[in-house]
């Protein structure tokens, strides 16, 4: 940690993306450690937030979408190959088929939140010919959420321990162990709750369209006058006049 924390300090926003990118390709760093490194900065205020939220961010999709490209070029080819067997032994490839079996696509948005099977969702997911834009649509979503809340974490732990450099770095990384699942998870659950409540607005909210309806019969009648109102059957009109 102290080295990475190093070269964020040095080359900042270049290094948030580098290295996510190099993890994103099977580096054995976590990715929290560099996001939690880059929030420590942004705490010292040595980075934005902003900036260092879209160099994550950006870094995480990049050696993402190389993984996926690979087993969408390769397909199972690649998942045998040795460099892959070496990351992700058969029994863990056997997980991840089971894991992306269960959820599905979902399981590339899901995958973020898991570090031992990132590389293999995504290189399975390629295998199995998962469209690019849907790929990216739900990559991106779940860096967005798991990118910026590890920052942040990272920021609140170095306010809190200015002064001890060491100590804000060794409390950041322990609060995204402990509590950073079900930060995201709350993270997740306001998206949700936002999203529900702007369309339950806008059903409550959309006028009602007047329908217009034909006109009655008995209006027609009341407007034809009392001598129109005569049963054009014949059979009963000629009994009528018999018991007149």
């Amino acid at each position: 940690m102290i080295r990475v924390l190093d070269w964020l300090l040095d080359l900042k926003y270049l290094a948030m993306f580098g290295i996510l990118f190099l993890c994103g390709m099977g580096l054995p760093i976590p990715e929290e450690v560099t996001l939690v490194g880059s929030g420590l900065l942004v705490g010292w205020e040595e980075a934005d937030f902003f900036y260092s939220s879209a160099a994550c961010v950006l870094g995480i999709l990049a050696g993402d979408s190389i993984i996926f490209g690979l087993g969408h070029h390769y397909g199972r080819q690649f998942l045998l190959s040795r460099p892959m067997r070496l990351l992700i032994p058969p029994r863990r490839q056997f997980k991840v088929a089971r894991f992306f079996a269960r959820h599905g696509t979902k399981a590339v948005f899901f995958a973020r939140f898991f570090a031992g099977v990132r590389i293999g969702v995504y290189a399975y997911a390629g295998s199995q010919r998962m469209g690019w834009l849907k790929f990216l649509f739900l990559d991106l979503l779940g860096a967005l959420i798991s990118g910026p809340a590890s920052i942040l974490i990272g920021a609140w732990a170095a306010r809190q321990f200015a002064a001890d450099r060491a100590e804000a770095t060794k409390r950041g990384l322990e609060l995204v162990h402990r509590f950073g699942a079900w930060l995201i998870v709350g993270v997740i659950l306001l998206i949700a709750l936002v999203v529900a409540f702007q369309v339950y607005s806008r059903r409550r909210g959309s006028p009602v369209q007047a329908v217009s309806l034909p006109p009655l019969s008995g209006s027609i009648h009341a407007e034809a006058g009392p001598e129109k109102l005569e049963s054009p059957d014949p059979v009963i009109s000629k009994s009528a006049r018999s018991e007149d």
